[in-house]
This record gives C-alpha cells, structure tokens and sequence, in this order.
C-alpha cells in the first residue's frame, strides 16, 4: 500500500504518453495496475489497467446479418451499412442502382486511406454501374463485389489482417 501512495504522489508529476485514465477517472499506468491487483481499496483486479493499450488494436467486427440489416460491434443496425477498420455507419442507399462514382466520393477522403472495397449487394451478386470501378481503380483502391454474407465475412477476415478495407452492405431483403 506504501508502494502504491509513493507511486500515485510520483504519478501526478509524470507528463508521459504513458498515462491513462481508469473508468473511476484516477490515473494509472502498468507499475500502479500491478500494485492494485492487491486490492488497493478494495478494488480487486482491474484487468483494463493491465492491458498496454499504446499497440492495442480495436477492429470493428460484423458479428451476424439478418434479413434487413447487420450486428456490427454488438449493436444492431437496420438497413444498409458503411464499415471501417474503425466505425461503422448507417448508409442512406437502398439498391445496387444508387451506388454511383458519385455516391463513393467519400471514400479517398477517408483517413487513413482504404485500399479494399467490398460491397455486399444483398442476396445476389450483380453488376455494378461501370464507373465505380474505373473510379476506384482511378483511386487505387481494390473492389470486391460479392453477395452481403460473404462480404461480411471478407471484411471480417481482411480487418482482422489489419487491411484498409471498407465494407459497404446492402441487406438481404432490400426495400
């Protein structure tokens, strides 16, 4: 407990990235998330402290589709959907027909840069309006056209492979 106050008072004087803040709002680094799994307060084991967030990766994460819409990170999302390595949107197109150049000027503003487009188009596969693919490959950025599932699963797996990917879904029953 001697170590941990001696380690809290020198804490507060420490300007370094290595510094964070717990849910409870006190600071806390590695050093003080070791002497609290003693219970410093009662608090227990506070396993997030433990945890070097500095290289730690979130990556979004299509966990299931249904007939109208996505569960992307846990939360569920009714119609078509925009994913990123880092968010997720809902995305105002209905059909296959309103993705356009156009509708996709987006995504070379994205930062940081997408290199892989996968584009679920619902239940079946169809052809896209030509000029989104000279446009992407204008840009430099892949294209895959696949149905909705498998380009949740594409997604999942090239995210998780730490690529610049972009999902953009449209649900299986399209209104």
């Amino acid at each position: 407990a001697a170590l941990a106050k001696r380690l809290v008072g020198g804490l507060s004087k420490v300007s370094s990235p290595s510094v964070r803040f717990l849910s409870s709002g006190r600071r806390a680094d590695n050093a003080i998330a070791a002497t609290r799994s003693e219970g410093e307060g009662g608090y227990g084991v506070d396993l997030l402290a433990k945890i070097d967030t500095s290289d730690h990766k979130r990556f979004m994460l299509i966990n299931s589709y249904f007939s109208n819409g996505f569960k992307v990170a846990g939360l569920q999302l009714a119609g078509s959907v925009c994913i990123s390595p880092q968010a997720s949107f809902l995305w105002n197109t209905r059909s296959l027909a309103e993705i356009t150049a156009e509708s996709l000027s987006f995504i070379p503003l994205l930062e940081p840069s997408i290199d892989i487009v996968v584009i679920g188009c619902g239940r079946r596969v169809e052809q896209l309006d030509p000029s989104v693919r000279r446009f992407l490959d204008k840009e430099r950025i892949s294209l895959e056209v696949q149905t909705s599932p498998n380009a949740c699963a594409t997604f999942n797996f090239l995210n998780q492979e730490s690529r610049s990917v972009l999902a953009l879904l449209l649900p299986l029953e399209q209104s």
